[in-house]
């Protein structure tokens, strides 16, 4: 009985672990084709000298983008378009905080290059590649910044028709009438 139960404790073990194993291929299946993702592609083999010439591109990227968003916030001020301000403003924030985290990371990775240590500016440089993928996304996102003149309709006219067949008078308003309060008895009780 008690080798009946261990096959059987076995058997479900491994069909748990197969369907585990299942579910998590098809979910790296979907999460393949997710649209909203930027891939990380690493490069084997970079030459400590590229590394920080990209580094260097990318954070030089992040200044730029700054750059051009504070420009479009300045132009978003001065047409005193709130919406367009406020949705600016957070991506410029946004930005702003990647960028000296890029620079960080650069000077981090220069160092680790000069000393030496593969590991940890393979991992500065890995770092600064996502940040620069950042960078692309929230120059979109600011670029689709929308202002208010979208919400604005102009000067509005009511219009108020009335139906010709609409009869003037002999229209009453009458009173709801009270509504009816059920009564409820009180319970039966025997005496004994």
């Amino acid at each position: 009985m008690v080798d009946g139960r261990r096959a059987l404790t076995a058997l479900l073990v491994g069909l748990a672990l197969g369907a585990m194993g299942f579910g998590l291929a098809i979910a790296q299946d979907a999460s393949d084709d997710a649209g909203g993702e930027v891939p990380v592609r690493r490069r084997a083999n970079v030459l400590p000298q590229e590394r920080l010439d990209e580094a260097s591109t990318i954070v030089q990227r992040g200044d730029s983008i700054s750059r051009r968003v504070l420009a479009q916030l300045d132009e978003a001020r001065r047409e005193r378009d709130i919406i367009r301000v406020t949705c600016l403003n957070d991506k410029l924030t946004q930005i702003n905080a990647h960028r000296r985290s890029a620079s960080d990371r650069f000077e981090r990775l220069n160092d680790a290059d000069q000393i030496g240590d593969r590991e940890r500016a393979q991992h500065e440089y890995t770092v600064i590649t996502v940040l620069g993928q950042q960078f692309r996304v929230l120059e979109a996102e600011a670029n689709g910044c929308i202002g208010q003149d979208i919400f604005e309709t102009g000067t509005t006219r009511i219009v108020t028709d009335i139906d010709p067949a609409t009869p003037d008078e002999g229209l009453e308003i009458q009173e709801p009438p009270d509504p009816e309060i059920p009564s409820v008895p009180p319970p039966f009780t025997i005496v004994m």
